[in-house]
């Protein structure tokens, strides 16, 4: 307005061009070097998995060496989780990998959103066994089964459910004083 002009001024960069400064973005605090490091990666592992999964890991480790705070270590995490896709096969490896990693470091990744999904998923494994193997009669322990907010506990119960004989045995898990 009366010839006046508001603007940003910033230098381009194209991200391939910082491949050549690996060991300068790998030993960066700044998390926006461990994200440029995980897009170049990504890029350069495509079509070599067993690559991929040695550079995730070897990312996520240093998210947690670099003294990161839990919460950027999650998100950043989710990025290089997006852009770095595994093969079922080597998810399952890397999920080891990960959970070792976070004992280690005494910082675990899951959120309170993604545990109550794991609850959730263990629910519906034991609604399932429960119908196949008990039919309308075990699916009534499902109220009981909704109330249960301990991940142990429901692991035990979908556990029990594959050679459980009666619902009482299984009900035992959670509710002792009914045996």
């Amino acid at each position: 307005m009366f010839g006046c002009e508001a603007g940003i001024r910033f230098p381009a960069v194209k991200l391939l061009d910082l491949a050549a400064h690996e060991a300068m973005l790998e030993a960066s605090t700044n998390p926006f070097a461990q994200v440029v490091l995980a897009h170049l990666k990504a890029r350069q592992t495509h079509g070599n998995p067993a690559g991929r999964h040695a550079w995730k890991v070897r990312l996520v480790r240093n998210l947690y060496e670099r003294g990161f705070r839990p919460k950027d270590v999650r998100e950043l995490f989710r990025l290089i989780d997006w852009l770095m896709e595994l093969p079922p096969p080597l998810q399952d490896v890397f999920w080891q990998e990960l959970n070792r990693v976070q004992e280690e470091k005494r910082m675990p990744y899951v959120t309170s959103i993604e545990r109550v999904g794991h609850r959730m998923g263990l629910r519906e494994g034991i609604e399932s066994l429960l119908r196949v193997r008990f039919g309308d009669e075990g699916l009534k322990l499902m109220p009981e089964i909704h109330a249960i907010h301990e991940e142990e506990t429901l692991r035990a119960i979908l556990k029990a459910l594959e050679t459980a004989a009666t619902l009482d045995e299984v009900r035992c898990l959670w509710s002792p004083q009914t045996s």
